[in-house]
């Protein structure tokens, strides 16, 4: 048995050496660096192990799945299943206070499928707002389904500029020979000049995209402008002069000129609009007082008027006092306890931080300056002819104000630092990248809120009424 093992083993190493011999005299052919087209069903073959070295692979080790890839978008973050219970996710697609710009995007698709041509969408607007959201349901909307094909791509998840031809390579199926950004590119181009179906393609973050010379930026937005493109490209970003800024050269020519829809921050009223419909449809809007959705509405608003921000206050404070009902047995009865505005505070405090929090601002009232700034633009707004305020201006009306009252006025600088100071409190809010004087200032809140914060009924009619303050 041990010589017969052993005369086997020696056979094995000579037939061995004579390979390895046979293998180093026969020369190497060569690779052709001509793309050669390969079937998907070839290419899976190439990578599917013997049953041999499979089997010794998964022996004492469970087999591995990878899991399938998962569009992330900006408007999915904090989000929890929770909140959509009890009916909350037939709210999902309806995106409440946002059907202007819902019926501008329908509209405009509409116009590029009934000429069969091609277009282009810049979508601008902070995060929050609800552009990726609009455009899923775009997506999603009937009697698009069978005459596009949407292809959704989030830039932030490439792992180099140039990778985005592969992406979208991907995205429409394409067999690409080759790993270069030229041939990917070519395989697109190529693409569009076939006949094909109607191509909605979608860039989130398409500022991810930008480099020195702005190459790929101008190369994707000129495939529009081809005959046969039929291709409605749609850019979604946070900077509302990103084509005006990164892509000069498109402004020179009409067909390449991107149509450009803004999503403003949501507005207080729109806030609590939006919190109210996802309250009710969680049978939680009774646990929710008048004067605490306007309070937290108010301070998302001044903030960010970030809507996932307000979604994920309000569903923490709704979760804090049903847990105290069931901790304190009550959760059965007709009588239900509702979010307090203290307990509104602590959570914005929380959340936002910062050195003077809202509790304490509440409680310790507004210095007399800050007064004045404040009465000074309601003055403005109720009855200035020019509603576009800037700090400049507002400062030419607080001087007036004090001279006439003998009260010490700060100068600009100062006056700069102090509405900074308002805006920290989220009453108004400043808005300009050039110098500071040219900024603009919005009034955040209602003159019902901004009254009974100041709580300073004689000084606030006594400027109110005093138009000479505005000068010519």
């Amino acid at each position: 048995m041990h010589r017969r093992t052993r005369l086997s083993l020696r056979s094995s190493i000579v037939h061995d050496k004579e390979n390895e011999h046979e293998e180093q005299t026969t020369p190497r052919k060569r690779r052709s660096k001509l793309p050669v087209n390969v079937s998907e069903h070839e290419r899976d073959d190439e990578f599917v192990p013997s049953p041999k070295k499979s089997a010794r692979k998964s022996r004492g080790r469970p087999s591995l799945q990878l899991p399938k890839p998962v569009v992330e978008s900006e408007d999915a973050e904090e989000t929890d299943t929770s909140w959509q219970e009890g009916g909350a996710s037939e709210l999902v697609g309806k995106l409440p206070e946002r059907e202007k710009e819902y019926d501008q995007l329908v509209t405009y698709v509409e116009n590029v499928l009934d000429k069969g041509g091609s277009g282009s969408l810049y979508i601008s607007g902070p995060p929050g707002t609800g552009k990726t959201a609009t455009l899923q349901r775009i997506l999603n909307h009937g009697p698009f389904v069978g005459k596009l094909r949407p292809v959704y791509i989030n830039c932030t998840s490439i792992k180099s500029v140039g990778s985005i031809y592969k992406k979208i390579s991907e995205a429409l199926g394409l067999k690409v020979s080759g790993g270069t950004e030229k041939v990917y590119q070519g395989a697109i181009e190529a693409y569009l000049q076939r006949k094909h179906k109607t191509v909605m393609l979608v860039l989130d973050e398409i500022d991810q995209l930008s480099n020195s010379k702005q190459t790929i930026l101008y190369s994707i937005f000129e495939w529009p402008s081809r005959a046969t493109a039929r291709l409605i490209l749609i850019g979604i970003a946070n900077a509302l002069d990103l084509t005006d800024r990164l892509l000069t050269r498109l402004k020179a020519r009409c067909d390449l000129k991107p149509h450009v829809i803004q999503f403003l921050p949501y507005t207080k009223q729109q806030i609590v609009t939006i919190l109210k419909s996802c309250l009710e449809a969680t049978d939680s809007l009774a646990r929710f007082p008048e004067p605490a959705l306007a309070l937290l509405a108010a301070k998302v608003a001044s903030t960010s008027g970030d809507i996932r921000r307000a979604l994920f206050i309000a569903r923490r404070l709704t979760e804090g006092v049903k847990k105290e009902d069931r901790k304190n047995g009550t959760a059965t009865t007709t009588a239900v306890t509702t979010v307090s505005m203290r307990q509104v505070m602590a959570v914005l405090n929380q959340v936002y931080g910062g050195a003077q929090t809202l509790s304490q601002d509440l409680d310790e009232g507004f210095p007399l300056q800050q007064k004045i700034l404040i009465c000074s633009l309601m003055l403005v707004l109720k009855h200035g002819k020019n509603k576009d305020i800037t700090v400049g201006k507002l400062h030419d009306v607080y001087r007036s104000i004090c001279v006439k009252r003998n009260i010490h006025a700060v100068d600009q600088t100062e006056f700069i630092n102090l509405c900074s100071l308002v805006e920290t409190r989220g009453i108004m809010r400043l808005q300009g990248k050039k110098e500071p004087r040219l900024h603009r200032v919005y009034l955040q809140w209602d003159e019902e809120e901004v009254s009974a914060a100041l709580n300073d009924k004689q000084l606030i009619n006594s400027i109110m009424d005093d138009v000479s303050c505005l000068g010519k």
